[in-house]
């Protein structure tokens, strides 16, 4: 009988055994070859040699320094005159979260340039991705556009008639929200020069 139950204990140590160091393999595996766990990447595909954020997503300055005709990594270029397409300056979100993160604040000391530069008016207009309610994202869609408009005006110092806040939600994907890549792209807040 005792046999027995050692036979049982050292059954149950090694399937303990074997299970901890799955987990541990399958946690570690990095199919895309970006520095982050396949169980910890938001973009599972990023292409080699692309500098990715802690979530695996491609790092957004590049993406912005290559639209915008400035440097966004220096910040004396930001008032220069070929720092004014506003345009193609756009500030994204984790998922269902509103709060502009850190390292989107490049992207906001760019509009704020621009700002200083041209005495005109600001559109800003949140989006969404699909995942939720309609009525969830328009409301999540509308808090990203006061949350930019919020930083503009108390760290900014930009007066607050300056900006007019509008929530698209779902309405205006710029990219197919099937993929992770498609939806982060699609939750972001754009700048639209207002011509009234």
């Amino acid at each position: 009988m005792v046999n027995i139950s050692l036979l049982h204990w050292i059954k149950l140590t090694l399937l303990i055994l074997g299970l901890s160091l799955t987990s541990q393999v399958y946690a570690w595996q990095d199919t895309d070859q970006d520095g982050v766990p396949n169980i910890k990447d938001a973009c599972p595909n990023t292409p080699a040699n692309t500098e990715v954020l802690a979530n695996g997503c491609p790092y957004e300055a590049e993406v912005i320094t290559d639209n915008i005709q400035c440097d966004i990594n220096d910040p004396s270029t930001y008032s220069s005159a070929d720092c004014h397409n506003i345009a193609t300056a756009i500030v994204y979100f984790e998922f269902a979260i509103a709060e502009v993160d850190l390292s989107q604040w490049k992207t906001l000391a760019l509009v704020k340039a621009f700002l200083e530069a041209n005495d005109v008016a600001l559109v800003l207009v949140g989006h969404t991705d699909i995942v939720g309610t309609p009525e969830f994202n328009y409301q999540l869609s509308l808090q990203r556009a006061e949350n930019v408009r919020r930083v503009l005006v108390e760290d900014y110092g930009f007066n607050p008639n300056r900006f007019t806040v509008i929530g698209k939600g779902i309405s205006e994907p710029v990219a197919d929200n099937r993929s992770s890549e498609g939806r982060r792209l699609n939750r972001r807040v754009q700048f639209i020069v207002n011509n009234k």
